[in-house]
């Protein structure tokens, strides 16, 4: 497997913000894309990270980014897990809103635009972990509509809006969806 890292950097460097673009990821290149984009992109550009996880609790990203000595003093996080998983933890206030469930799809908006509103002084990256879990949790026209709001409102703030996605998991209609959403859709290999 070719490093994920430079791939990363490369599209996003090339797309520039308020482009949706689509990383299509196999699970073993899973944690090297998370510090591709936390570490390499969003630190080095000094952008603030919304990390929107549906897939593994905020807590375990951030123990995780602390373990490797990544600086997450800019990632903040809906995460939409961890009470699924009660999981919830008190020191992750600061950084993190919760939504109760991954179907409440308005809430995850509201929340997005609320962490805009709070650092309004700086540059976002959106990264939304995954549409592989959503699509698990939510029928795929609502997740269409959800993904065009979601996509409007990160790139309306000149966000730089990036997908997760897991081919090995991917259902046909999730990556049609994704085609009609998604301004690049790009396969690490």
């Amino acid at each position: 497997m070719e490093e994920v890292a430079p791939q990363v950097l490369s599209k996003l460097n090339e797309l520039g913000p308020a482009v949706s673009v689509d990383f299509n990821i196999s699970v073993e290149a899973y944690f090297d894309t998370l510090t591709a984009l936390i570490d390499r992109f969003c630190n080095k550009k000094k952008l603030a990270c919304i990390y929107i996880s549906i897939t593994v609790p905020s807590s375990t990203i951030m123990s995780a980014m602390q373990s490797l000595e990544i600086d997450t003093s800019k990632l903040r996080f809906v995460d939409c897990i961890s009470f699924a998983t009660m999981e919830c933890a008190e020191t992750d206030v600061e950084q993190t809103v919760f939504v109760e469930s991954p179907t409440m799809l308005e809430y995850i908006v509201l929340k997005m635009e609320y962490l805009f509103r709070k650092g309004r002084d700086e540059q976002f990256m959106v990264v939304l972990d995954s549409i592989n879990s959503l699509a698990a949790h939510n029928e795929v026209r609502m997740l269409y509509e959800f993904m065009q709001v979601l996509m409007a409102s990160a790139k309306s703030r000149g966000a730089y809006p990036v997908i997760l996605s897991m081919e090995e998991q991917m259902k046909p209609e999730v990556r049609e969806m994704l085609q009609l959403v998604c301004d690049q859709i790009v396969t690490l290999k």
